[in-house]
């Protein structure tokens, strides 16, 4: 019961934060859509973001908040701006929270969510046959563990990877960046130790020794990068996740994965959902532009 209404008021207070960071309405054509999942019985709710250029790579987009807060409008104006900026169309996925829904839920509604969108390509852009997985914080985490379960048949559709600021490891990994960005920002290191234990669960013991576990809730973890698609990805000098952000992007390499990489040295975390009040992240929804053109 008090997960739940700390969960509840968190998830008030974010939204409250990004809707005052961007309060200027968007212009950006939407439409609700339900998508199948693994239960017969039950929809992913969806936003599409429609207008888009001949030929654009759809992004389906996996939102921040730890797997606990976040929502289709907390990530509204940063969909909207991703949509408006890079020409291409945006799905924006509402998977299920946790402490109601706990991992795997959030995966496997992101997994089933993007095999969908590669099957429907044709009616989600205007004659593209790839799309692009994305997300901030744990919608980064999300999207990297789909690249890594895709099937093959969806795979064929996915041209890259968008990772800003990812949640990519366990938060016991050690990085210096709990030590140091831990107080005093948006994201804490006690904030970051209740997403996890909330998402998680008592599932972590079984995760430390599953390959098969790492493959879905921690990619920096895991043992084979070789099948990730080209990769963006960003992190920010005042967050606890630089460190781990910094180590994937470093794996991401090794593992010779094209990774087009971008530090914002004066940001927090958080930075991108405010385009209507950070111009870094307006300026990030174009890096990525330029990197989409280079697919």
């Amino acid at each position: 019961m008090i997960q739940k209404l700390l969960a509840w008021i968190l998830r008030r207070y974010y939204l409250s934060v990004n809707r005052k960071a961007n309060p200027e309405a968007h212009t950006q054509r939407t439409h609700p859509v339900n998508i199948p999942s693994r239960d017969d019985n039950r929809k992913i709710p969806a936003r599409h973001y429609s207008a888009c250029d001949e030929g654009k790579p759809l992004i389906v987009f996996f939102h921040g908040g730890g797997w606990v807060i976040g929502d289709l409008e907390t990530h509204d104006a940063l969909c909207a701006k991703l949509n408006q900026i890079t020409g291409c169309a945006v799905l924006a996925i509402d998977y299920r929270l946790a402490p109601e829904h706990r991992f795997p839920a959030a995966f496997e509604d992101a997994l089933d969510a993007t095999i969908w969108a590669a099957e429907q390509l044709d009616v989600l852009t205007d004659a593209s046959t790839q799309l692009i997985v994305a997300g901030d914080s744990a919608g980064g985490n999300l999207a990297a563990a789909v690249s890594l379960n895709l099937p093959e048949v969806a795979r064929a559709s996915l041209a890259g990877q968008v990772l800003i600021y990812p949640v990519t490891e366990y938060y016991l990994s050690g990085y210096q960046s709990y030590i140091d960005k831990g107080k005093g920002y948006a994201l804490s290191k006690t904030l970051m130790h209740y997403f996890w234990n909330t998402y998680l669960g008592e599932k972590f013991s079984d995760l430390a020794t599953a390959e098969s576990k790492a493959k879905t809730a921690l990619p920096g973890t895991y043992s084979d990068l070789s099948a990730m698609p080209k990769t963006f990805l960003s992190t920010a000098e005042n967050d606890p996740l630089r460190d781990e952000g910094i180590a994937f992007k470093e794996a991401l390499i090794r593992a010779g994965i094209t990774t087009s990489y971008q530090h914002f040295s004066n940001s927090e975390h958080g930075f991108a959902t405010a385009p209507g009040a950070d111009p870094e992240a307006v300026r990030q929804i174009e890096l990525i532009n330029e990197w989409i053109t280079t697919l």
